[in-house]
């Protein structure tokens, strides 16, 4: 049998046999049965059949898989012409031939040796040839898979040597499947690299890879038990044949299967599956590896990452803000905007970061994109309209382009003018109390009178005013205007003998001139916008006094934040205290005047709101006074008050009772009281304190009468310097240039009592008056005023913007 066995099918039969038995050694290993499916396809006319599966079977005595090889092949080869060895072998195994005689198998080196031994005593009469070179490995060939596995590992290294001198594809695939079974990987992985060098048929290179690979498998196993990755690594970059890849891959998802995300991981970083990584690392729970995974998505350009980095910028942008991180939820949710496009929650989210942070642009562009998509959403319009308050041309923009805004605006507009006594505004809102109440836009026409009295010392501390004035106005978008002409005619007491009066101390009874009768002229405007009123007003009166006319007039802004109001005015007005103070006189010889006194200077208002019905203001005024003749002079005022609101608890007729303390200070820095050259004739105390409460009570808007009190009571103190009487000179008598008014000085009760109305007696026309007393240390006042006006258009009621004391041009602020 041995003589019929040639090198090649010796090396089809070992490789066969190896590998039958390899995949039970080695992971990975690709398991032979030899058995094909008939894939309809014919042979090339003279191709010769692989027997390899034939010869296994024929060596393995497995009689009736080899009868099906033997057949399959002589169908699929008609032409194949069946070598000689083939057909002894078929007959031998069939029991068609005679056994040849029995020859000891050698079971090891020693008894291989000791049966060549035999077989070359039994020949001995015939001629003796020399030994082959190769027999020790054809001997080794043909012992059992059982023997061989037996052999010791110094024997296998000497045939292994001698495979590498024999250079023959065969020997080296014996020894390297022989090594891989003992275990001797550093010498199959030599024998498998030599075979794969010398073989020419694909057959054997396939064997010969295929032992690489189970030697790489097996070294890939124990790295993969020991968890060593470096060594895994190293294996991986070694090999060029793809499978150490396709096993790490395979045992990267054993470990996800089994829960081990974390080793997982870092198998499926080593064969770069980014799949793989991703999976494991979303399966772990902790911080860090759900930062590796959102990493490794957006780094990635396949569709399927882009969507994995952009849902985990949702989630991210949602989380941060949960958290307060607010920037790095903004700058999630704009990297998953260049992502896809984001959807209406996302955006506002980003609205809503940028509003914690105070980035009111990017806020107020976040909310007006949600609008756009979403243009019904009055939780997104009302933060437009409140991150633009104070912007009214983007708000103007903003209503024109989405009408929950418009109708926010109106109604938050309306809401706040309300309590501002904004009126137009809200008229202009399309506020249904104000629309019904008063009609602003139509032209307006009034007439009305107004009188005023100071009493104090006999003679020149006595002063009337009374004057008539007709005017006409109207309303315009967000604008009021009117212009009046006036007539007023001043009354002042005559100076006494012994007074003094212009350059001198009388001797005899005044006779000159004691009053004026004139015109003026003034006009005004009022704007009121959100958050914002505008005062402004000119005049220009007397027109024919002793002293030439000036130009007079102011300017008023208030400013409303959300508890707080702040009103500023720049004026310039005349000092009304006296005829001397207002117009001017003559002399006692009626030759020079003097007189008329200007006061310019800055009053400012802060108020702010403590609770819903209790707040806390204060004012202040700086000024200048200059007059023909009249010496300068500077004058501060300041006054601080507290009030509460108790209308809530007295009765619903109210718009408000306000009451508390107040505490002022007035002072000048010289006493121009006089009536002398250089006097202006004007109250100018040194020191002016009061301390006291007040009241201020208003009843209910829109309907077609209302009610306005105001009370005051304190404890004042006056205090006078004694200054010149003729502080610029310009006495008769020049020693009389030294005289001085006296210092002076009294405590006392001050307060005052004003009472304000309108009442509406048809849809066109309304009646409006005032009343008010007022008494201090050394003075008293009264003054009362009554004013008829003729409105187009339709009326149901009044409201309080239109009491005639609420004008800026006399309170002072534009509220």
């Amino acid at each position: 049998m041995k003589t019929r066995f040639t090198p090649r099918i010796l090396f089809v039969v070992l490789g066969a046999l190896s590998i039958s038995y390899l995949p039970q050694q080695a992971f990975g290993q690709t398991k032979t049965t030899y058995k094909e499916k008939d894939l309809g396809l014919l042979p090339a006319p003279n191709a010769q059949p692989d027997l390899t599966g034939l010869w296994y079977h024929i060596n393995e005595k497995q009689i009736k898989q080899a009868n099906n090889e033997y057949r399959r092949l002589k169908n699929s080869y008609p032409t194949w012409d069946v070598p000689e060895e083939v057909k002894r072998e078929l007959d031998r195994i069939n029991g068609r031939l005679k056994p040849a005689p029995a020859e000891p198998i050698a079971t090891s080196s020693e008894s291989a040796g000791n049966a060549l031994q035999k077989e070359q005593t039994n020949k001995a009469f015939q001629p003796q040839k020399p030994l082959s070179k190769s027999l020790p490995l054809d001997q080794f060939a043909q012992l059992t898979p059982k023997a061989r596995a037996n052999t010791s590992k110094q024997k296998i290294e000497t045939l292994a040597s001698l495979s590498k001198q024999l250079k023959r594809t065969d020997f080296y695939l014996l020894m390297g499947w022989t090594a891989v079974d003992k275990g001797m990987l550093k010498t199959a992985e030599q024998q498998f690299a030599l075979a794969l060098q010398s073989s020419v048929r694909d057959i054997d290179k396939q064997s010969a890879q295929q032992g690489l690979n189970s030697v790489t498998g097996v070294k890939l196993q124990q790295s993969l038990a020991l968890r060593d990755i470096e060594a895994l690594e190293q294996y991986l970059n070694a090999d060029n044949s793809g499978y150490a890849k396709e096993v790490l891959q395979g045992a990267a998802w054993q470990q996800y299967d089994k829960k081990d995300f974390k080793f997982a991981d870092a198998l499926f970083r080593l064969v770069n599956d980014n799949e793989g990584r991703y999976l494991a690392l979303t399966a772990q729970r902790s911080e860090e590896a759900q930062d590796k995974a959102f990493e490794l998505a957006c780094r990635l350009s396949k569709e399927a990452f882009i969507r994995r980095c952009a849902d985990a910028l949702a989630s991210r942008q949602a989380k941060f803000y949960d958290l307060r991180r607010y920037k790095q939820s903004i700058e999630a949710g704009e990297k998953l905007s260049r992502l896809r496009p984001l959807n209406v929650d996302e955006q506002a989210l980003i609205g809503w970061a940028a509003k914690a942070l105070q980035d009111t642009g990017k806020a107020a562009n976040a909310f007006e994109n949600v609008l756009v998509v979403s243009p019904d959403d009055t939780v997104i319009a009302n933060e437009l309209v409140t991150l633009n308050q104070y912007n009214e041309s983007e708000l103007n923009r903003l209503a024109l382009k989405f009408t929950a805004v418009k109708a926010i605006q109106q109604q938050r507009v309306t809401r706040s003018a309300w309590p501002r006594k904004q009126f137009l505004l809200a008229y202009n809102s399309n506020d249904e109390r104000v629309t019904a109440a008063q009609y602003k836009e139509g032209i307006s026409a009034l007439y009305g009178v107004t009188t005023r009295s100071r009493s104090g010392d006999e003679g020149l501390g006595n002063f009337d005013v009374f004057s008539h004035y007709v005017g006409i106005g109207s309303g315009y978008d967000n604008w009021l205007w009117q212009v009046s002409l006036d007539y007023k005619q001043f009354y002042s007491g005559s100076p006494q003998s012994g007074d003094w009066f212009g350059d001198r101390q009388l001797s005899n009874t005044f006779t000159g001139i004691s009053g004026f009768e004139d015109i003026g002229l003034r006009g005004e405007v009022h704007y009121q916008a959100p958050n914002f009123n505008f005062y402004a007003n000119l005049e220009y009166a007397m027109f024919d006094q002793p002293v030439d006319a000036k130009v007079t007039g102011q300017l008023s802004a208030t400013k409303f934040l959300t508890s707080t109001t702040v009103a500023a005015t720049l004026f310039r007005k005349a000092k009304e205290d006296s005829l001397l103070s207002q117009t001017g006189t003559f002399n006692a010889d009626h030759q020079k005047p003097w007189g008329f006194v200007i006061e310019s200077g800055v009053r400012g208002l802060v108020a702010h709101s403590i609770a819903d019905n209790m707040s806390v203001a204060g004012t202040a005024q700086i000024s200048r006074l200059e007059g023909e003749r009249v010496a300068d002079n500077s004058a501060l005022s300041l006054r601080g008050d507290i009030s509460y609101d108790i209308a809530s608890v007295v009765s619903s007729q109210l718009d408000y009772w306000r009451v508390g303390p107040f505490l002022s200070y007035t002072s000048n820095d010289k006493n121009l009281s006089g009536f002398t050259i250089g006097n202006g004739g004007y109250f100018s105390p040194s020191q002016f304190v009061s301390i006291g409460g007040y009241s201020e009570l208003l009843t209910l808007e829109a309907l077609n009468w209302q009610v306005k009190l105001r009370s005051s009571l304190a404890l004042s103190r006056v205090e006078q310097d004694d200054d010149l009487r003729f502080p610029i000179g310009g006495a008769a008598s020049s020693e009389d240039n030294n005289k001085t008014l006296g210092e002076s000085s009294d405590t006392g009760l001050s307060g005052n009592l004003m009472a304000e109305g309108q009442y509406r007696f048809s849809n066109n026309w309304i009646v409006a008056g005032y009343i008010g007393k007022a008494f201090a240390v050394e003075y008293q006042a009264f003054e009362a005023g009554i004013q008829i006006r003729w409105r187009e258009g339709q009326g149901t009621g009044v409201t309080s913007d239109e009491l005639l004391l609420s004008s800026p041009r006399l309170s002072g602020f534009a509220l």
